[in-house]
């Protein structure tokens, strides 16, 4: 067992050095330029929900809805970081929105023509009206209390690095959660 967890443990912890020091060094220079390649995206999802301790019986549902064999033209170390900040606030809200639980956090993501589309999608309380117009502006972003709302900053320097976009979904009508939607083009 130690000698099968053994090289996830020094991956999470080399990633956890690299987004400590890189987290300490927003604001002062901008993230370093995505160092591109073609990566299988379902199974890098699966890492970071296994790196977040998903999924979480009886409190949170855990689905990788990718496609076998779906890749991605991304920095595999900074699609990492947005997918774990991601999946990681929904985590964070689901917990303290326990009661009306078990909740459901899914991770979806198909192609379009030369983009992919990542959807993480929870069935929490979902982002607050008043959250909403700052969601991806350092220190103003955080819906939860005590958050400093860097997470999402990261997230979308992260994806615009690459290219892409992000956004948040609107609700379907009478459906909880909130979705946030990835857009990555691949290198023209």
């Amino acid at each position: 067992t130690v000698q099968r967890v053994t090289p996830k443990l020094i991956k999470s912890l080399d990633r956890a050095i690299r987004l400590c020091t890189e987290t300490l060094r927003f604001g002062k220079t901008r993230e370093s330029p995505p160092e591109r390649r073609l990566l299988s995206l379902g199974p890098l999802v699966t890492e970071v929900g296994e790196g977040l301790g998903l999924p979480r019986p009886g409190t949170i549902e855990w689905e990788v809805a990718v496609p076998a064999g779906l890749e991605i033209d991304a920095d595999p170390d900074q699609l990492y970081r947005v997918l774990q900040n991601l999946i990681g606030n929904s985590v964070q809200v689901m917990e303290l929105d326990a009661a009306r639980g078990p909740h459901r956090l899914t991770v979806a993501a198909r192609r379009e023509g030369a983009a992919v589309v990542i959807e993480v999608s929870d069935t929490g309380p979902g982002v607050p009206e008043k959250a909403r117009a700052n969601l991806f502006l350092p220190f103003h972003g955080s819906a939860r209390k005590g958050g400093t709302g860097l997470g999402l900053a990261i997230v979308a320097e992260l994806v615009r690095a690459h290219g892409g976009d992000v956004g948040l979904v609107d609700p379907a009508p009478g459906h909880p959660g909130a979705t946030f939607q990835i857009t990555i083009p691949d290198r023209g």
